[in-house]
């Protein structure tokens, strides 16, 4: 018997984590936040509020079906907070190893720092790795998505098999890693009794575009965006380590300086450079901290035409870099004819999308140049969603990390796929689904 219990990340996006039983105790994959839960709150601060507090404003998940039952292991997909944001608050509870990637548990790491935990047993592992616990086993295979290091979880036990495929894209070129190789991907997995699959571009038509098709897109932009004597800044995900390089690599080609600005800027960074992971330049200038920040800013502000800000604020995140430089809390004046880069899309829930309309308006009054949504998506969509199902013929499809109608677009491609109603299973936060084989 295969039990599949979610505990969030259904029904919204982030709080992602789910715990699977073969019969003989537990093990989860994915312990996250979900960011526009804490957005909602001024005051709240993940590093010092409580676990019930977090769980009261629906912040990350509600653990508590598993509390008393035996869990082995818990395994990360990757570094995005959505899905290792809650590991510092849950994971002591369980006092079990915690497998990951070297670059997701780097930067477990930095956020025990934050929260002052110590004392978990982390692992890395590496893609095509197998881990054996007893009659489980365990194999991480490699994923392309917007953050390095990505994996995809098979489980096997028996004669049951599970694949967690929450975050990946179908990518011939990423820049950064290897390219998708799914025909390799589907000799490793096998025949798959079931397999959880990601939601949240699969109602766009798609398919997704290259990674490098996105450094074809910035070249163009910051080329007509290079004026003379006028700031260029950049904002894109500071965890997307192969747009950073593309950034870098562009500005230094337009005989800027790139400069990193901001404190999550800084933490991925440090943890990329630890690991060498994007091989940008050891001189590259990166300010993290308040006092930093503001006297680096200060500098830059009476020379904007040498220098191309790669900062902070693409979903318009009040604390920001860029929201802060709008809102004129930073010394850094915003002029007529600076140019202003979105190197991201706006995450689809009304607080991102309403923080970003207002930082457009207030850059917009300082009579700044928006170029938006120089940007393509770290999530596969309708196409390739189809195309990965296709290839690896699941038995069983458990649609999963989204809202409720990206979850109902998966619920219509699979059907159109073939899968009947019996083999198509739609997921709630809290109740296990159980599959006899």
């Amino acid at each position: 018997m295969l039990e599949v219990l979610p505990l969030g990340g259904l029904g919204e996006v982030g709080k992602n984590m789910t715990a699977v039983s073969f019969g003989n105790g537990y093990v989860v994959v994915d312990m996250g936040v979900r960011l526009d839960a804490i957005q909602a709150f001024e005051e709240a601060n993940l590093a010092k509020m409580s676990l019930e507090e977090l769980v009261e404003i629906n912040a990350i998940p509600d653990d508590r079906p598993l509390r008393k039952k035996e869990v082995k292991a818990i395994f990360l997909t990757h570094g995005h907070l959505d899905h290792i944001g809650a590991v510092g608050k849950l994971a002591p509870f369980y006092r079990c190893p915690i497998y990951g990637s070297p670059f997701t548990l780097g930067l477990v790491r930095r956020l025990m720092l934050e929260e002052g935990k110590r004392g978990l047993e982390m692992i890395p592992v590496k893609p095509g790795e197998r881990v054996e616990m007893g009659d489980l086993e365990v194999e991480f295979l490699h994923a392309n998505h917007s953050i390095p290091q990505t994996l995809f979880v098979l489980l096997r036990e028996g004669e049951h098999s599970l694949l967690f495929a929450t975050d990946f894209k179908l990518d011939e070129n990423p820049l950064l890693g290897p390219p998708t190789d799914l025909e390799g991907l589907k000799k490793r997995v096998g025949e798959l009794e079931a397999a959880l699959v990601g939601t949240v571009r699969v109602d766009e038509p798609g398919p997704t575009g290259s990674e490098a098709k996105a450094r074809e897109m910035l070249e163009e932009t910051m080329e007509r965006a290079n004026r003379e004597g006028r700031a260029l800044l950049v904002t894109t995900f500071s965890s997307h380590l192969a747009r950073i390089k593309s950034i870098v690599e562009i500005s230094e080609g337009l005989g800027r300086i790139p400069v990193l600005v901001g404190r999550s800027m800084r933490n991925y960074f440090s943890v990329a450079m630890e690991l060498n992971l994007a091989h940008l330049p050891p001189d590259l200038q990166v300010y993290g901290t308040p006092s930093s920040i503001k006297k680096f800013l200060k500098k830059a502000n009476g020379s904007r035409g040498d220098y191309v800000l790669i900062c902070t604020g693409h979903q318009g995140e009040p604390t920001s870099v860029l929201s802060k430089i709008a809102d004129g809390k930073l010394p850094f004046r915003l002029q007529e004819g600076d140019q202003v880069i979105f190197s991201a899309s706006v995450i689809p829930n009304p607080i991102n999308q309403n923080n970003r309309s207002i930082l457009e308006t207030k850059l917009m009054v300082h009579g700044v140049r928006i170029h938006r949504d120089v940007h393509v998506s770290g999530h596969a969509a309708r196409v390739d969603t189809a195309e990965f199902v296709r290839a690896l013929s699941p038995k069983h499809l458990l649609p999963c990390h989204g809202t409720p109608e990206k979850l109902e677009a998966m619920m219509k491609l699979g059907r159109e796929l073939g899968y009947g109603e019996d083999r198509l299973h739609s997921l709630e936060n809290g109740r296990p689904l159980r599959l006899a084989g």
